[in-house]
Parts: structure tokens; sequence; C-alpha cells
């Protein structure tokens, strides 16, 4: 008698953020077939089967799945994946957030009509088609300052913080470069920034992983996150129901989802929900943290199992993760290995520098080079919080970039 057949896995991506699904997937005994638009992406020599498919070919991807009669579909960190994966869940009948619910999240403004259609906290949005209304809609969120954003760009691209009537146009222009449907003005909401990485069993929030964000000036994306929260019990708990209804107002069930959030007062306010993993090691993080391995979890889940007993922590370890970032777009130089003397640190788990000497860094967000990550763990959040800041400050300061 022949042994029966293994799961196959489709993972959509196949760069550094997906790796460790493909791992993940494989060690679980799952047959595993990635795409990505190059061939050399880390993880397409990891995977059983590798495919050059650009992965915003959705029609190939699919007719790929179809072919391959794959058993689950899932990314990590790419919102650019999410629209092929969400189309091969629906082809072949798969657990995960079909394509119409996905629609709606990418669309940040479908997304806020849903959620206040819930009666939910979200900050007053409008969309900008032309010139003639932009006046309206700067005083429909309420005036300055106001944020400016595309309404389905990712990474914090195309996003700024706009303090006055003079930096509005410049600043919706280079949201344009990004917006496949558009620009939004927003009201800029104050308050504390918090991410939660979330997974949803058959209509329940069966874990929820609520992080501290940390900022860098001028860039406006969070370059860092830390665990454990240091909200307290009863603020946190709030913030996770608040999530489960977030959820329930754009109709997603299934899989893990990434949320960034404001807590202001007893309120807490949406900014944005990813349908998919996050990124910026947060998989890592939670798996220091806590022992949680989200990427186990998120294929079992797509494979229509439990992921639950995938999420039950086992110990806590205070951490932070941080990105490398430097202001500028050209040639990088460096000499030798800027982080050598932090990777003797005992503290230092995780010190990664992404970019090719003497050449652009080839992952940027508007006029910022991303150069790398780090991963520290202290004995308190507030510790690791400043020791990631300090290595990344202290490495990034050892680097050039060229405009």
């Amino acid at each position: 008698m022949s042994p029966p057949k293994p799961e196959r896995v489709l993972v959509v991506g196949a760069g550094p953020f997906q790796v460790d699904l493909i791992a993940r997937a494989r060690g679980l005994g799952a047959e595993v077939v990635a795409v990505d638009r190059l061939p050399d992406a880390p993880g397409m020599a990891l995977a059983d089967h590798a495919f050059p498919i650009n992965i915003v070919d959705v029609a190939a991807v699919v007719a790929l799945a179809e072919r391959l009669q794959v058993d689950a579909a899932l990314t990590a960190a790419s919102d650019a994946a999410v629209p092929a994966v969400s189309a091969v869940i629906e082809a072949r009948g798969l657990c995960g957030i079909p394509p119409a619910v996905v629609a709606v999240c990418r669309d940040k403004l479908r997304t806020f009509e849903a959620v206040h259609a819930a009666g939910l906290p979200v900050p007053q949005t409008r969309r900008v088609d032309d010139s003639d209304g932009l006046d309206a809609a700067v005083e429909a969120v309420g005036g300055f300052p106001l944020v400016v954003k595309p309404a389905s760009a990712a990474g914090g691209r195309g996003v700024a913080v706009v303090s006055g009537r003079a930096g509005l146009d410049a600043a919706i222009e280079r949201a344009r470069q990004y917006a496949g449907s558009g620009v939004l003005v927003q009201t800029f909401v104050e308050g504390r920034s918090v991410g939660v990485e979330a997974f949803l069993w058959r209509g329940q929030v069966v874990a929820a992983f609520v992080l501290d964000d940390q900022y860098q000036p001028l860039f406006v994306s969070p370059v860092g996150h830390s665990l454990p929260c240091t909200l307290d019990a009863a603020t946190e708990a709030a913030v996770v129901r608040d999530v489960a209804a977030f959820a329930a107002a754009v109709g997603i069930t299934d899989g893990p989802l990434n949320f960034d959030l404001r807590r202001v007062g007893d309120q807490t306010v949406l900014i944005e929900i990813n349908p998919r993993l996050g990124g910026s090691s947060i998989t890592e993080l939670v798996r220091t943290c806590y022992g949680v391995d989200l990427s186990e979890a998120a294929v079992l889940c797509a494979l229509g199992r439990d992921p639950t007993p995938a999420l039950a922590r086992r110990h806590v370890q205070p951490v932070a993760s941080r990105l490398l970032i430097a202001r500028g777009r050209g040639r990088v130089d460096m000499v030798g290995d800027p982080g050598l003397g932090w990777r003797q640190h005992d503290a230092v788990r995780a010190l990664r520098l992404s970019v090719p000497e003497g050449q652009p860094s080839p992952l940027a967000v508007d006029e910022w080079s991303l150069l790398g990550s780090c991963l520290v763990v202290a004995p308190t959040t507030g510790e690791a919080e400043a020791l990631a800041a300090r290595l990344a400050a202290d490495v990034v300061s050892a680097i050039t970039v060229e405009p």
C-alpha cells in the first residue's frame, strides 16, 4: 500500500518574509509550491517546487494552483500577494479570506466605510479625485494636521503627515505614484500606536498579540515593535475585543490578520487591517517572546485545521525588533561589517544587513532606504526597546547612502 499523498501548500512570494512560511510548511510534512517573479528569491531553493511567476499575475497563479491541485494558499508580509492568494482560495474552495473581503481590506476607504457602518471608531477619511474637491475634503477631516495616503498601497509608501496647506499638493502628488485606487486625506489621530497580530478561526479570535510600536522622526510608519505590550491588562483586553469587532465588520472569519491601531482615551481607533501575517520581524518577535510559531499556525489554518494549539504561549521573554533605515535613495557604502561588534552581544538574537555594497538598497520606502533589521532581548520591554534603538543608530551611523 502506497503512503498517503502529502498535502500541497502554495506560498505566494518567496522573498525573505516568506522563507519562514516555506520552512514551517515543510516541517509539517507538506509539499511546498513557491511562486515568485525572481527565480533566485531565497525561498525558491527551499520549496519542493518553484515557479518564476509574478505574484501579481493572479490568473497565472490560479492556473498553477488548479493544475497542481494545491490544498492551501497563503503568504506573509506581502500585500501584493494577497489578491492571488484569495483568488486561489476561491477557485479551490480552500480555507482563508475570499476575494470580496480582500477587496474591502485593500481599499482603505472601503475598510473605513465598513467599520464606520458597524459603529466603530475610524479616522474621518475622504477620497481626493481632483483639486476641485480638495478644500472640502480637508474641511471634512478636521483640517490640519492631516494624513495623505494612497488608497491601496502598503508599507507606508506614499504616506505623509501634512501640517499645513503649503505641503499638501506635494504630498498628494507623491501619493499618486502608488495610488491604484486613488488618494485619501484622513484625520491625523493622536494617541498611542499599537499593533496586533491576530488569528481568527470560525469567526472567533483564538489568539491576539498586542505590540508596542516605536517610531523614528520623519518616518511615518513604525520602525520597531516590542513585546510584551506595556498596556495594562484591562486595556489590552479591550484592544483584543475591538480587534474582533473590526474583523467582523469587514467579514473576516478565518486566518491571520495584522492591525495598525491608535488607542485614544478608552477607544481603539482602526488605522489599517492587513489580511495576512505581518512583516517587520513580527513572526520572529512573537516566537522569541512567547514561543508561539505564527507561521505554523498560518499553515494549519490554510489547510483547514484549527490553529489554536499552535498559538499557546509557552514562556515570556521581553523582546524588541527594529528596522535599520537611512534617509536617502542611492549607492550604499560601508567599511567592513558595521554590525560586527553587536553580533557578539548576548542580547542580540538577530542582526541582518540586506544591502549590497556599492549599490542602492533593494528595499525602500519613499526617500528612505531599508538597510536591515535587528532583534534583541532584555529583562523588560522598555530595556529591549532602548537596546534595539541604540543598536540601530550605531549600525546606521557607519553606513552612507549617497543621493
